[in-house]
């Protein structure tokens, strides 16, 4: 112990006796380190620990799958989700949620308030206590109870002042009374964006649906029971619910997936990929660091040659050397932890608050104990790495060779080059891999940002309308919101048309509705084709300008006492009807053998993706909005200029056709684009800032072994200009030097960086874009920049004076 004391004391008078050493390399491994622990802090956040509920890793998401329809996240119907529940042998709780939006109504301004329906095992499967009163128990679903909500913490704090006495008072949702039960603890956010939690009463009629997918299920397995045991159990008990119901159950099978893992699968790959380049900038770091470090024992190794002829043994001596990187990774560390908050908070501000809002763990990102840990953990790893290579060195000195003066030429000075050459090597691999990926992202995110998505998202405003069902029961009553609506928002200046639909282009709900076409065969169980259900205004195709290709759009004649009719897709015409001629044709929308209304085909547009990563075009159907009313809808409104000027007075317009009507999630069209990209912008940045750093660590690494070889050899070139070379020769053999080592590795950077956007491409399908040109203009950089780094020693080695340089050895 006083022996590893005397150690750290000493490394602080050698790093104190070495300030601009010390300096260089704490804020290199600050960089690295910090790089690390903000991407870690984004996987602790989001995929180790989204949630604070106890026995997460037993959490898991069940659904219905369809594997005749490649279709495996299907929301469950509540007569299946009742036989699971009473049926299922592997889990201690089922729970049940529906999607719940409700008005609060009451105060000044109506607002929209996100909730969830839930089951009675809801509150007790998740395990976490209350801040104030109780969750939603079995007593709330019996006969008679009054209808009780539950409200977060964060909507406590904001609508209801953090009033201490709230439970037991009423609450006006939907325009009902609502007695407020209790408020969850802070850390509370499942599903992520809930203000509001509600019973999910189900009379008996729709308790025994099997039709209405419309539930999503989690459950908490039981104590030692796996995910394949359960849902093996499901699967049996799936199997007897398709003989006895196989109209609606054909075909059905279950699905279970951890819920972290479920809920994290569309940004898991990136995140993973970010982490994996952070590890690669760390890399480069040691390799910078390890290469400082070798120059720096050139000019100690008299000092360790002497402790060794002294008695110091090679173990003291290299536990001296890693006592000191050790000790430099220690302080970088608390650099890198104030770079991990930094870049937790750059995320946080540069994510849309729709996407940090309801995607799990992202209000979380934070340098918990956890990730402090880590950084720990990595900055002791990190100094044992850096200070291999000087201690395995330095502990085994030539002592004749060391303690004379031309100990400069010996053959451990020679294997130290070796070693500081095969680091830069590393280096330039290292860094021409993430110039790549980091290329490959940037470019793929520009693809994706022009790419034609079918539809012009310029000079749009959205938003949305939830009409409440109590309130709106009447069809007629829906129907005349929307015309009065609609009516208003045209009579703006600077409108020029304004329509409805269910759901908006790059959203995040689409509602996929079975349908049997005229003209096929009818389809056995679980094999009935399925499409995107619109339903929308007439005006809906002028205001986005998706192109009619044949036939006529929808318009006014087609209400509610006119013939059932439907515009379909290109798409939808080539996958049903190839090389016939749809117009006139009928579909059924709904599940095979439901007495549903024929609509009649009487037009066919343009392909419209529902999301930018979706690169083949799915099947839809455009109802209309008069003849198959809907109570939650999204508005687009075409303006004449900047779209959110429009904002205020349409929400005025709207609050004069329903006061107690609030609108929400107003944004721009191309705002809902661009955040349903946001995910991969930022990692395409991410990418960026790790490959200029690569670099930047490139840069240094060339320049700091030239800078060391010219010191080295200051002899030699003394003596080559002596004997008549001139300076452009040395020049050409300084630079040609370093392009050999650059040349060399990047040679096996291309082969690296190939295998790995071949990797990307399969990991992260659609974003990723290479081609030739990408691998050379960056190939083409790194050895400018290479070229650049040598430059500078190059011209300190032609003013070498021969006089000098012989006199100096």
């Amino acid at each position: 112990m006083n022996g590893l004391l005397q150690d750290l004391r000493y490394a602080l008078r050698q790093l104190r006796k070495s300030p601009g050493f010390t300096a260089v390399a704490v804020i290199t491994l600050a960089l690295g380190i910090g790089a690390n622990t903000t991407m870690f802090s984004t996987v602790n956040a989001m995929l180790l620990r989204p949630f604070p509920f106890p026995h997460l890793d037993r959490i898991v998401s069940v659904w219905e799958s369809v594997p005749k329809q490649n279709d495996y996240r299907m929301d469950a119907a509540p007569a299946n989700f009742r036989d699971w529940s009473e049926q299922n042998q592997g889990f201690e709780q089922l729970a049940a949620v529906q999607g719940w939006d409700a008005n609060l109504t009451g105060g000044s301004v109506a607002q929209h308030v996100e909730g969830f329906r839930v089951t009675s095992g809801f509150f007790p499967l998740l395990g976490m206590p209350m801040q104030l009163g109780r969750g939603i128990g079995s007593a709330d679903f019996q006969p008679g109870a009054p209808q009780v909500v539950v409200v977060k913490y964060g909507f406590w704090q904001q609508h209801l002042g953090s009033d201490p006495g709230i439970v037991g008072k009423q609450l006006l949702l939907n325009g009902e009374k609502f007695t407020v039960a209790g408020v969850t603890s802070p850390e509370f956010d499942f599903p992520p964006g809930t203000q509001v939690w509600t019973p999910l009463n189900l009379n008996d009629a729709q308790k025994a649906d099997r039709e209405d997918h419309s539930l999503i299920v989690f459950g908490r397995l039981g104590e030692g029971v796996s995910i394949a045991r359960a849902e093996a159990n499901l699967q049996n008990i799936a199997a007897r619910l398709a003989q006895q119901y196989p109209n609606t159950n054909g075909s059905h099978e279950v699905s279970l997936r951890n819920m972290v893992d479920d809920l994290s699968g569309g940004s898991k790959q990136f995140v993973l990929v970010l982490m994996g380049a952070a590890a690669f900038v760390l890399l480069l770091c040691c390799a910078n660091v390890a290469n400082l470090q070798l120059a720096r024992a050139f000019a100690r190794q008299k000092e360790i040659a002497l402790r060794t002829a002294l008695g110091a043994t090679r173990w003291r001596i290299g536990r001296q050397l890693l006592v000191e990187s050790t000790m430099l990774a220690l302080l970088g560390s608390g650099g890198a932890l104030l770079i991990a908050s930094w870049g937790n908070a750059l995320m946080r501000r540069n994510l849309p608050p729709v996407i940090v809002e309801h995607v799990a763990g992202l209000k979380h990102l934070q340098v918990d104990a956890r990730v402090f840990l880590f950084t720990l953990a990595i900055a002791v790893v990190t100094g044992v790495i850096t200070g291999l290579a000087p201690a395995w060195h330095l502990a085994r000195p030539n002592l004749n060779d060391t303690l004379k003066e031309g100990g400069r030429s010996s053959s451990l000075s020679v294997s130290r080059h070796r070693l500081r050459t095969l680091l830069v090597v590393s280096e330039v691999t290292l860094s021409l891999v993430l110039l790549v990926g980091a290329g490959a992202m940037v470019k793929g995110f520009q693809v994706l940002v022009a790419d034609d998505m079918g539809f012009d998202r310029s000079h749009v405003l959205t938003f949305h309308v939830a009409l409440p069902e109590q309130k709106y029961r009447d069809k007629d009553r829906v129907r005349g919101y929307y015309d009065r609506a609609l009516r208003n928002i045209e009579a703006l200046p600077g409108v020029e048309s304004a329509a409805c639909v269910t759901s908006l282009p790059s959203g995040w709900h689409w509602n996929w509705v079975e349908f049997t076409a005229e003209g096929k065969p009818p389809a056995a169980s679980g094999d009935a084709p399925s499409a995107i259900s619109q339903v929308v205004t007439p005006g809906f195709f002028s205001a986005l300008r998706v192109p009619l290709q044949r036939g006529r759009l929808l318009t006014e004649q087609d209400g509610a006492e006119a013939p059932p009719v439907v515009v379909i897709s290109a798409e939808m015409a080539k996958q049903n009807w190839p090389g016939q001629d749809p117009l006139g044709k009928h579909i059924q929308i709904g599940h095979p053998g439901t007495a549903t209304p024929s609509l009649t085909i009487v037009g066919i547009v343009g392909n419209v993706r529902p999301v930018a990563l979706d690169h083949d075009p799915d099947p839809t159907v455009y109802v209309p909005l008069a003849q198959q009313p809907e109570f939650s809808s999204a508005f687009v409104v075409r303006a004449s200029g900047d779209p959110l000027a429009l904002a205020s007075s349409v929400a005025t317009q709207l609050r004069s056709v329903d006061p107690e009507q609030p609108v929400y999630d107003v944004r721009s069209l191309e705002q809902v684009v661009s955040d349903g990209l946001s995910g991969i912008e930022l990692s395409s940045h991410l990418m960026l800032l790790f490959g200029f750093c690569a670099l930047t660590l490139a840069a240094a690494g060339i320049f700091a072994v030239m800078a060391y070889s010219v010191r080295q050899r200051t002899h030699e070139i003394g003596v080559r200009m002596a004997l008549g070379a001139r300076r452009v020769d040395v020049l050409r053999l300084v630079v040609g030097f370093a392009l050999k080592v650059t040349v060399v590795g990047l040679l096996i950077g291309l082969s690296l960086a190939t295998l790995l956007t071949r990797a990307l491409s399969s990991a992260l399908f659609g974003v990723v874009q290479t081609d030739a040109l990408t691998f050379a203009l960056l190939t083409f950089l790194l050895a400018a920049v290479a070229a650049t780094a040598a430059y500078m020693p190059a011209r300190w080695a032609m003013q070498v004076d021969p006089m000098v340089a012989l006199r100096y050895e």
